[in-house]
């Protein structure tokens, strides 16, 4: 060890201890302004981007209702051409009744016909047979 006596260098040491305090003091409200800006900075840009969201949400709220108004739309339209489906095949019932009638009609005369040409025929016929 050194030969210079405990009292100096103590002092000496409490000297640089101070001198650390005070820069350490110093440190610290630094960083304690630093703090306050960063907390500062990010409540606004906090209360920024839920802004944002909200105006976000808003929009999305506002294509949701569009899109609800196009199915409704759609959902119209659906029950339009439903509706006439339904009448098509009213029609086509009505169309296959009557096709059934005229086909049921063209039979009856033409077999009413073929009675009527047999009758008329057959005496003639049965006197040539003779």
């Amino acid at each position: 060890m050194t030969a210079q006596p405990l009292e100096p260098r103590v002092s000496r040491l409490e000297g640089a201890f101070e001198q650390i305090v005070e820069r350490l003091g110093d440190t610290n409200v630094r960083l304690e302004r630093l703090e306050y800006k960063v907390d500062a900075n990010y409540h606004a840009l906090d209360a920024k981007m839920e802004q944002r969201f909200v105006g976000i949400d808003q929009k999305f709220s506002a294509m949701e209702q569009r899109f609800v108004g196009i199915d409704q739309k759609f959902s119209a339209m659906e029950q339009r051409f439903v509706g006439i489906d339904q009448k098509f095949s009213a029609m086509d019932q009505k169309i296959d009744s009557r096709f059934h009638f005229l086909i049921g009609t063209y039979l009856t005369t033409t077999i009413a016909l073929a009675g009527i040409f047999f009758a008329a025929l057959f005496p003639l016929y049965r006197h040539i047979a003779q």
